[in-house]
């Protein structure tokens, strides 16, 4: 059964610019499947995000705890990786223009964030909200890691109507 690209998606209130969280690309279409997602499914999930001149996608991507990297379901790897596949960022830029700028802060599914890093992410995300800006945090399924985030900056979920 397909679904609608991507997984999770939900807005929370900020003061400033506007903040989301989702799930990675494919999740929504292959759950917890180690599988490739080919083009077709990023392009759902793509065309799924909010709709911004410019979105900034903070990625929490990183490793399951067996050490599988959750950017090898994807023709792009993570800009912290060597290899030869283009980064997230130059994938994007590749694929659909400059119209997201990528912050990536690696972490590991499943275990939380650690203290130092939450206290970057949050930083990121609060200056660029600040800013005006159009915020989607991304986790594996759009609901862990991503809450974190969201509860250290306080903002709250909002009610759908």
């Amino acid at each position: 059964m397909v679904r609608n690209e991507p997984a999770n998606l939900c807005e929370w209130r900020v003061s400033g610019g506007r903040l989301f969280t989702c799930g990675r690309p494919g999740r929504a279409t292959f759950g917890r499947q180690r599988r490739q997602i080919g083009e077709d499914t990023i392009d759902l999930w793509v065309n799924g995000l909010p709709k911004a001149e410019v979105l900034h996608i903070v990625s929490l991507l990183g490793k399951k705890p067996d050490g599988f990297s959750e950017f090898d379901y994807y023709p792009f790897r993570s800009s912290k990786e060597s290899g030869a596949k283009p980064t997230f960022q130059e994938w994007l830029d590749e694929r659909y223009g400059r119209r997201f700028i990528v912050h990536e802060f690696p972490t590991t599914d499943a275990t939380g964030i650690p203290p130092d890093l939450l206290g970057a992410v949050k930083q990121c995300v609060l200056n660029l909200i600040a800013s005006g800006h159009t915020v989607v945090i991304v986790d594996s399924a759009g609901a862990e890691r991503t809450a974190r985030v969201c509860e250290a900056i306080n903002a709250t979920r909002r009610s759908r109507s």
